[in-house]
């Protein structure tokens, strides 16, 4: 449990290391025992370790085994065990199909190559580099690990992972039970078996995990994800890992919008890891053109896919969807350069309108097996008028984001690259204008028919924001790529090469450099907005929090407390481990929940609400607090909670401002 105001982020350098060997360690040896080369094993590392752990806290729920140490170290040695055995295997398979020859020949793997050349080391240090930057970015606004960005689903991605590791779960399949003791369904809950890991490995509380884990992510996990298929898709050069290094933090929209917005935690994890599993599709497929693929040869690249693909959706399905868009347009453009290589205009055509089938079959797909709920998520109509909406889109700058204008030049560049230079990657091109567009349609448009298409993402701006974000890195990279190459050309032919290639990347890094202050103010004017946003965009400060935690002495530990959630009481089971009665806003369920809610200031004097609680043995209530901005009247569901203090049913225990503890004395017959 978070006791406010005991850890500060000089505090967490043993949280921060098991976060990093959590995240990592797991993957990067299933990656060494598969026969990968290191560079590979380590950029693919995160996304392995997320299905390893999502899958064993979910077989360990299924099979009745407390989550602990224990399964978490059976479940990295059996994938483990299976990369080694399946690492043995891979030669002679690949041997066989090559001997068959034809189509089967480009099975045969390939030269192992170089293993800790200047690429890797310049990995290294790129990541490290990314890391200070972030931290650097952050401090100002994130000046405590205990703080949390002040949205309204804040409270389940830190009390979700605390219920869990009292209850001994944090399957996907169970962990909703910390809303409803009867839900049953699934939900995306990899984000919460890591930070609950995290937790229980170094005792920290599930606050600080977060909030480190969250920072492991931004700034060492999609570092690393877009190096590895930026290599795959760029070549394997030097120039490539700080171009896509550098890159990969220098949007506001990911990973720094998605730190506070929301909280979309659970999103921010699933598309950290998306570009190593985009780039493990990659390696399926044989390249057009250079360079060859950096992560292993196609049989292991599929093997690798095949395992990471469960972690992606135990991340969010927003990755998911987003890997079948982007891996989609990959397989398209392969498919089409097939039928362009047909020796036959009959046999053309027949590949072609295979394709088109399948993307017809796709679009339909969107449509036909659309959520309602999903399809009817947020407020209809745009929000943006059509032209600043297309200002927000060419600026890079959505939702309150300030606009990135020389980054959004260097990505037009690297598009036109992308399309003359790098045959491979051309896919890379209609993915980035396939989602702008989304976007576009969402924030101008947002019909019925746009939503057909939208609904994947929530129809949410910021949601589908994100997924355009990848595409522009790798565009980006491609064009800051280009520019170096140009002036290193025209430099050598003067100065010799080794001044031209300095002068070359000099300029490429200068580019950067003349932008970085305007992403340093953007990056940081968006966190401020969710970190320390006005008192009505509060739910629960710090000085909340210590009330809270005050009033919890007064509690006994099994004791069932009554708040309105939109005052920010239910944060009470952050720093108590109290159980709620209504554990957030969304869960004021029919039943006893909403009688109690509107009704227990009548404990007293209505046998049924004395009866509802009873059952649910409610002997607490706290009042006090602001309403959230946009609560409206929703706050008065909780009238019954928020009078209790008027009703001879109840007893004033203490207060903590702004906060009141009451303690239930009467029930009716």
């Amino acid at each position: 449990m978070l006791l406010p105001g005991t850890t500060g982020w000089t505090d967490t350098i043993s949280v921060f290391l098991t976060a990093t060997a959590l995240v990592v360690l797991p993957g990067l040896a299933a990656g060494l025992l598969l026969r990968l080369r290191p560079l590979a094993a380590l950029g693919l590392a995160p996304v392995l370790s997320t299905t390893c752990l999502s899958v064993s806290a979910a077989v360990a729920s299924l099979l009745g085994v407390r989550w602990g140490v224990g399964p978490l170290l059976l479940g990295t040695v059996v994938m483990g065990a299976v990369a080694a055995g399946v690492g043995a295997l891979v030669p002679r398979v690949a041997a066989s199909l090559s001997a068959r020859g034809g189509w089967w020949g480009r099975w045969q793997e390939r030269a192992p190559g170089p293993r800790f050349d200047s690429v890797w080391w310049s990995t290294v240090a790129s990541v490290v580099l990314v890391l200070v930057i972030v931290l650097v970015t952050i401090r100002t606004e994130l000046r405590t690990p205990e703080v949390l960005p002040q949205g309204p689903d804040t409270i389940f991605h830190v009390a979700a992972p605390q219920w869990g590791l009292e209850n001994g779960t944090l399957s996907s399949f169970e962990i909703g039970r910390f809303n409803s003791p009867t839900w049953s369904g699934f939900y995306p809950a990899a984000f919460y078996a890591f930070t609950g890991t995290i937790s229980l490995l170094s005792g920290a509380s599930v606050v600080v995990s977060s909030s480190v884990f969250v920072v492991v992510l931004v700034g060492v996990v999609w570092p690393l994800g877009c190096i590895l298929l930026a290599l795959a898709l760029l070549g394997r050069r030097v120039v490539v890992v700080l171009s896509a290094a550098l890159l990969s933090v220098a949007f506001t929209t990911f990973p720094y919008l998605l730190m506070g917005f929301g909280v979309l935690w659970p999103n921010l994890l699933g598309q950290a890891i998306l570009p190593a599993a985009l780039a493990a599709l990659a390696g399926v497929f044989r390249p057009l053109g250079r360079p060859r693929y950096a992560v292993a040869d196609p049989l292991r690249s599929l093997l690798v896919l095949v395992a990471a693909v469960p972690g992606v959706v135990m991340a969010h399905p927003n990755a998911f969807v987003t890997l079948c868009l982007c891996g989609g347009l990959l397989v398209l453009g392969r498919v089409i350069g097939l039928a362009v290589r047909q020796p036959s205009w009959p046999r053309r055509a027949a590949v072609l309108a295979a394709a088109l089938l399948a993307v017809t079959a796709a679009a339909a797909a969107s449509v036909a097996v659309r959520s309602a709920s999903m399809f009817a998520t947020g407020a209809a109509g745009p929000e943006r008028e059509p032209g600043p909406a297309l200002e927000d889109l060419l600026g890079f700058a959505p939702r309150h984001t300030r606009p990135l204008h020389v980054l959004a030049v260097v990505v037009g560049i690297g598009v036109v690259v992308l399309l003359w230079r790098h045959r491979g990657a051309r896919w890379v091109v209609p993915a980035l204008v396939t989602t702008l567009a989304l976007f576009w349609l969402n924030i101008a448009v947002d019909s019925d028919v746009v939503r057909w298409f939208t609904w994947p993402w929530y129809n949410n701006a910021v949601r589908l924001h994100t997924a355009a974000i990848l595409p522009a890195v790798l565009a980006a990279t491609a064009g800051l790529v280009a520019v170096a190459d140009l002036v290193a050309h025209a430099a050598t032919r003067r100065w010799g090469a080794t001044r031209g290639v300095a002068l070359g990347a000099c300029v490429a890094l200068g580019i950067l450099v003349l932008d970085a202050g305007t992403q340093l103010g953007a990056h940081r004017h968006i966190l401020h907005r969710y970190f320390h946003p006005q008192p009505a965009d509060s739910w629960a400060s710090a000085a909340e929090l210590r009330s809270l935690n005050e009033l919890a002495t007064r509690l006994p530990p099994k004791a069932v407390v009554a708040a309105n959630p939109w005052n920010g009481g239910t944060y009470l089971y952050v720093v108590s481990g109290r159980k709620l009665l209504v554990p957030t806003e969304k869960t004021n369920t029919p039943g006893d929940r909403q009688l109690l809610a509107a009704s227990l200031d009548r404990v007293d004097t209505d046998p049924q609400v004395c009866a509802a609680a009873m059952r649910q043995q409610v002997t607490y209530a706290i009042t006090g607090g602001q309403p959230f901005s946009w609560a409206g009247n929703r706050v008065e569901q909780y009238a019954g909670i928020d009078d209790v203090g008027s009703s001879p049913g109840w007893r004033r225990v203490a207060a903590a401002a702004p906060y009141t503890l009451y303690e239930r004395v009467g029930c009716a017959d």
